[in-house]
């Protein structure tokens, strides 16, 4: 069973471990992941500190940082999960919960549990809104992606292969569109949807001004 103790080790561990992370997947990320997912489930249910425990363990095996190895990314993971002691059982738990949160393009699936549903709504939240903004911009130089082209059109179906490895062919502003803004329909929680639909306002306010300074226009 997950405790609380393990849940502050679990926090302490993985801050260490982003402390040199410049990609927008860094602590700060996690923590507000961690902390969204108390909120959602303080509306929608689920298991609490399961659901803790797999904010903050989410992008620990993140295949970006493994050469885009999906199956090394989870290999890595659950040797982490190993020196945090965490049990067998909620280990495979934690697994399932972080896989099934993963978004994969066209590919990407609704989880069956609930912790999985809270888990992708806090994740994807990051993708929109002030912060959304904040990380793409982010990730974008981490991936030396170019910020704007406009001869460079949003692509419109992306393969998991394609979300995965093809990351520098876009833009950053294009992003938003291949990405971000089919997140806000795609949300699982009701409380998840609310805060989407804000955050997307702020947003298409943010995509229209800037293109608007792009053009001379203000």
């Amino acid at each position: 069973m997950v405790s609380q103790t393990l849940i502050q080790k679990t926090a302490v561990y993985v801050k260490a471990k982003l402390m040199k992370e410049f990609s927008g997947s860094d602590w700060s990320h996690i923590e507000r992941v961690w902390k969204m997912t108390k909120r959602l489930q303080k509306e929608e249910g689920g298991d609490l500190e399961l659901v803790e425990l797999a904010a903050l363990l989410h992008d620990l095996g993140d295949y970006k940082n493994y050469e885009f190895n999906e199956i090394k990314g989870s290999l890595v993971l659950h040797g982490m999960m190993d020196v945090l002691d965490i049990d067998e059982k909620d280990q495979e738990k934690l697994l399932k919960i972080i896989d099934e949160a993963q978004y994969n393009g066209n590919e990407t699936k609704v989880p069956p549990t609930i912790e999985g549903k809270i888990l992708q709504d806090a994740d994807w939240l990051e993708a929109l809104g002030a912060i959304g903004i904040a990380r793409v911009f982010a990730t974008g130089g981490y991936f030396r992606r170019v910020i704007h082209d406009p001869k460079r059109k949003p692509r419109k179906n992306m393969s998991k292969k394609d979300y995965q490895l093809r990351k520098q062919e876009g833009t950053s502003i294009n992003y938003f569109y291949e990405k971000s803004f089919k997140l806000v329909k795609m949300m699982n929680t009701k409380t998840g949807r609310e805060i989407a639909k804000k955050r997307e306002q702020f947003l298409k306010n943010f995509i229209e001004e800037f293109l608007a300074e792009c053009e001379g226009e203000r």
